[in-house]
Order: structure tokens, then sequence, then C-alpha cells
């Protein structure tokens, strides 16, 4: 760095802030990568521009020595890249925390268990599910199947009501549920 560029600096000279900022930010930007790397690269962009505009607002502390400010100027893109992943790692941690009461109030709500709503819309549609399934057995075997899981009869009273034999009723029974154990099992 040419000499007096400091002392140009702490008297607000504006144009040697802009010649430091040309030689100090590509060096900068790199090292401030090495320690966010993983990162957006826009962060590393930041740091710096962060440290060289606190320069600017605490130009007039500055010591005329190149040395100094440049100790100076990796310290502080250290420090700040130190809070930045500081920043990140808090910001993921709340981010994982939120998504997970999110998933547990989204569960809660969605779950027939423990919504009204859901439930009476996933009985429905269980229904319809089942129905269709009934509706698929043979005439007589959805009648056995009605009679005793609808109408709630024994199979003694199916029998005597259908006029078929009690073992009859107990073959359609099986092969009902047989039927709708395959056809219900991906539900």
């Amino acid at each position: 760095m040419q000499a007096g560029l400091i002392t140009r600096i702490k008297a607000s000279d504006r144009t040697a802030f802009d010649e430091l900022c040309r030689e100090r930010y590509v060096p900068l930007i790199s090292y401030a990568r090495l320690f966010l790397s993983g990162l957006d690269s826009s962060w590393a962009e930041d740091v710096v521009q962060d440290v060289l505009f606190g320069v600017w607002q605490n130009r007039r502390r500055l010591r005329d020595n190149d040395a100094e400010l440049h100790a100076y100027l990796l310290r502080s893109v250290y420090n700040r890249c130190v809070n930045y992943l500081r920043r990140a790692r808090r910001l993921q941690m709340f981010n994982n925390e939120y998504e997970e009461k999110m998933l547990s109030v989204l569960g809660d709500c969605w779950s027939p268990d423990r919504n009204p709503v859901i439930a009476s819309v996933f009985n429905a549609d269980l229904r319809d599910i089942i129905a269709e399934a009934v509706g698929k057995l043979s005439p007589r075997c959805r009648e056995v199947f009605t009679l005793s899981y609808i109408e709630s009869l024994s199979n003694k009273e199916i029998s005597e009501r259908l006029g078929i034999s009690l073992s009859t009723v107990e073959n359609h029974m099986y092969l009902a549920l047989k039927q709708l154990r395959m056809s219900l099992s991906g539900v």
C-alpha cells in the first residue's frame, strides 16, 4: 500500500478508501470463503463489506501502520465469519425446531384420531371403499354378509330366514370375508 493512504483515509478521503477497497477486497473475500465454504457465497461478500464499512466508520482511530491495518482486516474478517457461522447454526437449529413443531401440529390436524372432521371424511371414504368391495360379492354372499354384519343376525337366524343350511351360511361368510380381505388388503 502506498505511503500516506491510511493518513488520507483518516482525513475522510473517499478516493483513498476506494483504493484500499480495490486492493484488499478480493484477498479478503478469498479469506472469508475459507471459513464460510459450503454456505452461500454472498455471505463472504457481506462479511468483507461489513469489515470495510467498519474501517470507514472508525477511520479516525486507524494507525499509520500498514501491517497493523492488514492484521486488523484479517482478524475482523475472521471474527465476522465466526459470527455468521454461529448465526447460521442458530438459524438452522431454529428452522429444525420450527419444522418439528409444524409437523407435529399438522400431524394433529390431519390425524383422524385427533380431528373429528378428518375422522368423518376418513370414515366416509372407508365406508365407500367397503361398500364397493361388498358390492363385488356374489348376490347370495352379499346377502349373507349384510344380514350378519349389518343386521347383526346369527348364522342360525340367517339360515332360518333364507331357508338354507347352517353350513351354507358359514361357507358364504367364509367366501365373503376371504374376498373382502383380498379386496381391502391395499387399503
